[in-house]
């Protein structure tokens, strides 16, 4: 016979497992449901009552988002935020360290306020952006994107960073003082190595953030050969008089993709490193 703790225990998990169950439904059906939009005719996407699964699946759609500007739209998707992530990685990990095992008086105040800007919406950045950047030539540039995306990425970065650091082991950072490294490197040759699921996880939500900006990118941004995203691209597919569903979902179908592959990559890695921070925070 069963002890009330094990039938306790037993419905607990069963109770744990059909919440995550419903929350992946809950979490999947958008996504199925572009995938599937992406393959239905126009006809059937725009029939009434609609339905999940396609009664005929063709390709139409992703051979017109592949033959525009498509391609222009991802590089520069790619330049932008894989240039911003790579600048803000170089940037944040010594800042992060600095705060972590450098404190000084007011140093506190100091992340704080890095931090408070990262709550800043898009929209109160993209005005002063645009005419700084108007001014010294990166307007309509994947680099001006770069520069541009720099300070979103990276009080994100470092408030992760600041985690995983602040409870590095100092033993770690003596003995490598007391075998004649300095600060630079130490943490280079020693800190940096240690704290590889962190870096993981601060790169992955930093270039994630990059990736699906917008507000920053229609602002600075004119053409698809200059410096347009693909969020900017998707919104080209809002006409005047139509709204091009099957080509939208195509398009945002391919530029899901990457994600979910590096997310499916990196899941191992990024779980760990997420709950090395909850640990250590």
């Amino acid at each position: 016979m069963r002890s009330p703790t094990r039938r306790t225990g037993m419905a607990a998990a069963i109770a744990t497992h059909a919440v995550l169950v419903l929350a992946s439904i809950f979490v999947l059906i958008p996504i199925l449901w572009i995938l599937f939009t992406s393959v239905k005719s126009t006809p059937e996407i725009l029939s009434s009552p609609t339905t999940l699964f396609p009664r005929t699946a063709t390709l139409d759609h992703y051979a017109k988002a592949l033959s525009g500007d498509f391609r222009s739209f991802m590089a520069n998707s790619l330049i932008a935020a894989g240039g911003a992530t790579v600048l803000g990685l170089l940037l944040s990990v010594p800042a992060a360290f600095g705060f972590a095992k450098f404190a000084y008086r007011g140093s506190g105040g100091l992340l704080s306020f890095i931090l408070v800007t990262r709550v800043f919406p898009p929209i109160a950045l993209a005005l002063p952006f645009f005419l700084q950047f108007r001014a010294i030539g990166l307007i309509d540039t994947p680099w001006g994107l770069v520069v541009a995306y720099v300070p979103i990425v990276l009080p994100l970065m470092i408030w992760i960073l600041h985690g995983f650091f602040r409870d590095f082991p100092r033993e770690l950072i003596e003995a490598a003082e007391m075998d004649g490294l300095g600060v630079l490197s130490t943490l280079v040759r020693v800190v940096v190595p240690l704290s590889l699921p962190g870096l993981g996880v601060a790169t992955l939500f930093g270039f994630l953030v990059a990736w699906n900006e917008f507000i920053i990118a229609l602002t600075l941004t004119r053409t698809p050969g200059g410096g347009q995203t693909l969020p900017v691209g998707l919104s080209t597919l809002i006409t005047q008089f139509q709204v091009l569903w099957g080509d939208m979902m195509a398009a945002a179908a391919i530029y899901l993709l990457p994600v979910l592959v590096v997310t499916l990559l990196t899941q191992k890695g990024l779980v760990r490193g997420m709950m090395t921070g909850a640990t250590k925070g």
